[in-house]
């Protein structure tokens, strides 16, 4: 279900101008998870209330951050959504991914995913390396005795093999692999895309999968408190 697993961070309140956007103008860059889509319309139906203006790339129309609640609302049937507009190049607009979680031990997930991609075990550096240059597509951690584990096929075709057999979490840090050796789970190391990529895949209708990108601001914006209604 995309449990997330976030680093406890206090950010100050900046209050920003929120506009309407017609949901036709928007680009979404990520598909989203149907049983969390579920949720989110149940809950934007009972309550009658939205909440939560999206996050929105000023010159590009592309979304950032919000695609449930984009997806959710065209759903319903709105026609418009409250946003927040930023400007994408500004440095203080930082672009992380989140690493997906798998609790069975690396050996495990390894297991699986040698009978759809060419591997090697590595030692740690070197395999995220190949990572990061889009050498290889995914990395096990924590490190066995034997190295990392790396995979040479597509990201996004070896997270559907994981997702079809298990139930995927995510993390916002590396520093979680520390947790993971008391708890025999494994997260997967996976390249961080540039912002150049977004954009471009978002123009293209080319989506990432779920929780590929995690957008970070130095602070929090605020909630709102929008009737359903008034988006229709």
């Amino acid at each position: 279900m995309g449990v997330e697993r976030w680093t406890k961070e206090q950010k100050p309140l900046r209050i920003l101008k929120v506009e309407m956007l017609p949901l036709d103008s928007l680009h979404p860059h990520e598909e989203v998870i149907d049983v969390e889509l579920e949720e989110f319309c149940t809950s934007l139906e009972t309550k009658g209330v939205f909440f939560r203006p999206i996050l929105v790339d000023r010159a590009s129309r592309v979304v950032l951050d919000g695609h449930h609640r984009v997806e959710g609302l065209r759903r319903l049937g709105a026609v418009k959504v409250p946003a927040i507009l930023v400007d994408y190049r500004d440095e203080e607009l930082e672009l992380h991914t989140w690493y997906p979680l798998v609790w069975e031990s690396p050996a495990t997930v390894s297991s699986l995913l040698s009978a759809q991609a060419r591997h090697a075990l590595l030692p740690r550096d070197e395999a995220l390396g190949l990572v990061d240059s889009s050498e290889a597509g995914l990395a096990l951690l924590p490190a066995t005795e034997e190295g990392v584990a790396v995979f040479y096929g597509e990201a996004r075709d070896l997270l559907s093999v994981l997702g079809t057999h298990y139930d995927l979490e995510y993390t916002d840090t590396l520093e979680y692999v520390k947790k993971l050796k008391r708890q025999k789970g494994t997260l997967i190391y996976r390249r961080t895309p540039t912002k150049d990529e977004v954009i471009s895949r978002a123009l293209a209708g080319d989506r990432y999968p779920p929780k590929t990108t995690r957008h970070h601001l130095p602070f929090r914006y605020q909630d709102i408190r929008i009737k359903l209604s008034y988006l229709f």
